[in-house]
């Protein structure tokens, strides 16, 4: 289920919205069989605390010089081995998390839901510091260099110091009423730093003191009603030889020169995600769940894969020269690039779990501690031959092909 939020001056009120009535009538797809020509092997799991909790979060794992960096929503935050899974360290901010986990500079940064951004040790997991930002942030802080831009659920985009959190500047955008629950992660390009928002706008700001470069409408809000009106900018904004793709819901796929700021093409489309590019075409994941296969400069269709939809698909990453998303059920995926055929998945299956011996009769069940949900809403992380995925009860593996 995709959610929205409704934002009226500083509060916010959610609600949940299908894509579709025909889709909420027939729902998603059933899985039919496929002719596996790639075969995924699990070479460890863990469970990580408590999972992505029941705010919508998407705690993206981080990998870096053969560590992965993850958390859970109820604070707990740690370093495991890319190849054994062993902790390296484990810390517990004492918070809810909302954002993780992204990496640079020696530290970590997650943020909080009551408006915090915090900085840990990446060597022994320690606070280094904490920065109030005061609204809820969605979307994983981004580094570069000693700055680090964070996006928040109200519209607002902050540059900090990674020394010491320090707020650099600010951007307000216009808000409108209703959007997606969620926000796109801005992206830094030589002097600019490029953000989307639910005003379907996409910026060029300049990345020393925030000034408006440019800006472009990705969608149009159309129709009577709020929901009508919606547009949207929630997804991957991709940066590829001096253009940026973007696609919105209920707007458009774009291609923007990012020497002058323009559109060099647009064609409709309708997605919760950012786009992909590989072999001369851009991919994306429509809202019915459609992946879609354009040709970068004609903008005309290669091919869709339609076999998979409603399945609440996340956004894909490229993998071993394949397209590799995950589903409601914890399926993994394995597409194609030139003709999406699907060659190849693989479902999460949770480890045995422990019971807890705790307080009178000595025996707490372990249901207690997280939901029962192996679906996976967060995107699939790349390190090399290695995929990580993590399901939203907290359930992380990482799988090889064989």
């Amino acid at each position: 289920m995709r959610l929205l939020v409704a934002m009226m001056f500083l509060g916010l009120a959610a609600c949940s919205s299908n894509d579709t009535k025909e889709q909420e009538e027939l729902g998603p797809k059933a899985l039919t069989g496929i002719e596996e020509e790639l075969q995924l092997s699990q070479q460890w799991r863990y469970q990580v605390g408590s999972g992505m909790g029941t705010g919508y979060a998407r705690l993206q794992p981080a990998s870096q010089a053969g560590q992965i960096y993850v958390a859970s929503a109820n604070g707990l935050v740690e370093s495991l081995s890319l190849e054994s899974g062993s902790v390296n360290w484990s810390t517990d901010v004492e918070a809810q998390l909302t954002a993780a986990i992204s990496v640079g500079n020696s530290k970590g940064f997650i943020a909080t839901d009551d408006g915090d951004v915090i900085a840990l040790n990446l060597v022994d997991g320690e606070e280094v510091w904490r920065s109030e930002i005061k609204a809820e942030v969605l979307s994983v802080p981004v580094v570069h260099n000693n700055q680090l831009a964070v996006q928040t659920v109200d519209g607002q985009l902050y540059l900090l110091s990674t020394d010491n959190g320090k707020v650099l500047w600010s951007f307000d955008s216009n808000l409108p009423t209703l959007s997606i629950r969620g926000t796109s992660q801005p992206v830094f390009y030589q002097n600019m730093l490029l953000a989307s928002f639910a005003n379907g706008k996409v910026v060029g700001l300049n990345a020393k003191n925030g000034a408006i470069l440019w800006q472009e409408r990705v969608g149009i809000p159309a129709g009577r009603s709020e929901l009508e009106r919606l547009v949207d900018v929630d997804g991957r904004l991709l940066v590829k030889d001096d253009m940026l793709f973007v696609v919105g819901y209920q707007g458009h796929v774009m291609a923007i020169d990012l020497r002058s700021g323009k559109a060099k093409w647009k064609r409709e489309a309708s997605s919760y995600h950012g786009p992909l590019s590989g072999l001369g075409n851009i991919y994306m994941i429509s809202d019915n769940d459609h992946i879609v296969a354009i040709d970068e400069q004609t903008t005309n269709d290669v091919w869709s894969q339609t076999d998979l939809e409603g399945r609440q698909l996340s956004e894909p990453v490229l993998f071993a020269n394949h397209i590799a998303f995950t589903d409601y059920e914890g399926y993994i995926h394995l597409i194609k690039q030139v003709d999406g055929i699907i060659v190849g998945r693989e479902q999460l299956v949770r480890p045995p779990i422990n019971w807890v011996r705790t307080g009178t009769y000595e025996l707490k069940h372990p249901s207690r501690q997280f939901a029962y949900d192996d679906g996976i809403r967060t995107k699939l992380v790349v390190d090399g031959d290695h995929l990580i995925t993590i399901s939203n009860s907290g359930y992380l593996s990482v799988f090889t092909l064989n």
